[in-house]
């Protein structure tokens, strides 16, 4: 990213940048400003993360940049002379406070899910980190319930809803009223009424067919069209928790673009993103959990209200009883 260093008082030159935090896929810009003794004259910076410079980690997690400063056009007879091009390192402070808050580590990811492997967790680190701070899941208590939902949820993956289901597997789970357990699986029919009808009579329409059957299934919910206008498929459930529906999605890019003011996107025009790009992936468990408010719910320590907040209703309780134990554990929480 080109940066731009102007002169200053007494032959200072004044740096205002944008530091990232590099590695990992942070996304946190920071603003820097910077003055050090130089030649006078508008010259060009460009800031790279230094982590991507040394290939490591500051173990604080400090961001910080290294400005190369180098005059925009060479010197002609009536120009100064240019100053030798020359590294600084630029810490910003608020990178260093940013850091004391910085409680998602590999060995908490490892505590709330083992499967993934030390450097597919490398690889969002950061990222989650970074969003944590930006929808303020900013404490120990409110980290530990969102990594124990998040981890029965998907096991931090990022996963798109498949929709490819047998005639009977897709009746079961979107057939009848009331949902899966009013569903007979012996007799293949509702314990009391049908929800969707077509999945008996247009079976050969819907099975193995995912974009028929979710097409069908989300169609006219959540802002969706209808039917034939295919958006129950298009905005079928990605990212680490299955965000789903046109009206999600558009609230998702709200929520997104005002987070993060430099990175303007439209999840409603290309949902795709959310499986393309591993951040918006991360972003979307995050906007969820902002979005219905489970911050509050995990300041009570309370994981019924936060897993029916989630899963709307209790499904897999203990299971993530026994992700936020062990997290509390990593985390020191007493």
């Amino acid at each position: 990213m080109a940066n731009f260093c102007k002169s200053g008082p007494l032959g200072l030159s004044e740096r205002i940048g944008i530091s990232g935090l590099g590695a990992g896929g942070g996304l946190s810009p920071r603003l820097v400003a910077l003055s050090t003794p130089m030649s006078t004259g508008l010259q060009a910076c460009r800031v790279t993360p230094l982590r991507s410079i040394l290939s490591l980690a500051s173990p604080l997690g400090l961001d910080g940049g290294m400005c190369l400063r180098q005059p925009l056009s060479k010197p002609g007879p009536s120009s100064p002379a240019a100053v030798p091009t020359s590294a600084v390192l630029v810490p910003t402070a608020t990178a260093a406070a940013a850091a004391a808050t910085r409680l998602i580590t590999i060995a908490v990811l490892q505590a709330a899910e083992a499967k993934p492997t030390d450097d597919y967790y490398a690889s969002i680190v950061n990222i989650m980190n970074d969003y944590a701070e930006a929808y303020s899941v900013n404490t120990k208590l409110r980290v530990a319930h969102f990594l124990a939902q998040i981890g029965h949820e998907s096991g931090f993956r990022i996963i798109e809803e498949n929709g490819n289901y047998s005639a009977k597997r897709m009746r079961e789970i979107f057939g009848c009223k009331g949902g899966p357990k009013n569903y007979d699986k012996a007799k293949d029919e509702c314990v009391k009424d049908r929800l969707r009808d077509k999945l008996w009579t247009e079976e050969a329409t819907y099975a193995k067919n995912a974009k028929n059957l979710l097409g069908y299934v989300y169609a006219s919910r959540g802002g969706n069209g209808d039917e034939a206008s295919g958006d129950g498929y298009k905005f079928r459930g990605r990212g680490m928790i299955q965000l789903t529906f046109k009206n999600n999605y558009k609230a998702f890019t709200t929520a997104h673009n005002a987070k993060v003011p430099a990175d303007q996107r439209d999840f409603v025009a290309a949902p795709e993103l959310l499986i393309t790009e591993l951040k918006y992936g991360v972003e979307s468990a995050f906007y969820f959990w902002d979005a219905n408010s489970i911050n509050a719910l995990a300041d009570t320590d309370d994981i019924n209200k936060v897993t029916m907040a989630v899963n709307g209703g209790l499904n897999g309780l203990a299971d993530r009883q026994a992700r936020l134990t062990q997290i509390k554990k990593a985390l020191n929480i007493k």
